[in-house]
């Protein structure tokens, strides 16, 4: 089977299997596929390995506060390495299972491979910056979470609890996100991100907290 045969087989087979959730849905992969395809290509992965486990990292998609969510990204390695049996060699799809593995964050799996790496840096970018922080709200929204704690909502003086607060979400994970990027590619996007999302915070403080005009100058 040619290259872009299997790739359009994969995309149907990954959209039919996959179960849309909030910030899990099929736009979430075509990004991921972006972000390792241009990641794969600075780094000098294996193109075709990084596009198909992109494609169906989420295969299997359990909610955050599913009980087995940790083992969501095993359970898509699995599927996905069954429905490529036959259609690539052992070797790629060994590849492919272990980047779909790795990818997760609560699974907490190291990548060894390239290909891994670059997998997981694709899907933790999708996690930050603009679209991150939409993805953090359209979750808390879907959990019925509070927007914010409303004695300390930046986590000053308690630890964060996301599963309380939406806004915790940024301390108990996207803003630690720049310790699990694996390649300089992925490290340097992030970055960016990450300070976009700083500076989201900061005016954020501004606006919860505004400076009150003085009484002389009213």
């Amino acid at each position: 089977m040619d290259k872009e045969t299997l790739v359009a087989r994969a995309r149907q087979w990954s959209k039919s299997q996959m179960e849309t959730g909030a910030g899990h849905h099929w736009a979430h992969i075509e990004r991921v596929v972006k972000n390792g395809a241009a990641l794969a290509r600075r780094e000098g992965a294996d193109e075709l390995v990084v596009q198909l486990a992109a494609l169906m990292h989420d295969v299997i998609n359990l909610p955050k506060d599913h009980p087995e969510r940790s083992m969501a990204s095993t359970k898509s390695a699995d599927a996905a390495g069954k429905w490529l049996q036959g259609k690539l060699d052992e070797r790629r799809i060994e590849l492919v299972e272990e980047a779909i593995r790795c990818h997760s964050f609560s699974a907490e799996i190291t990548p060894e491979s390239l290909e891994a790496k670059v997998v997981s840096d694709a899907d933790n970018l999708d996690a930050l910056g603009a679209i991150g922080i939409a993805r953090v709200f359209e979750v808390g929204g879907a959990l019925g979470t509070q927007l914010m704690n409303g004695d300390d909502p930046f986590c000053h003086g308690r630890d964060p609890d996301d599963s309380t607060y939406t806004l915790d979400h940024f301390y108990t994970k996207l803003l630690r996100l720049e310790g699990r990027f694996y390649t300089d590619s992925g490290l340097r996007a992030a970055r960016t991100r990450l300070d976009f999302m700083r500076e989201y915070l900061t005016r954020l403080k501004e606006e919860v907290n505004p400076a009150l005009p003085s009484a002389s100058s009213t």
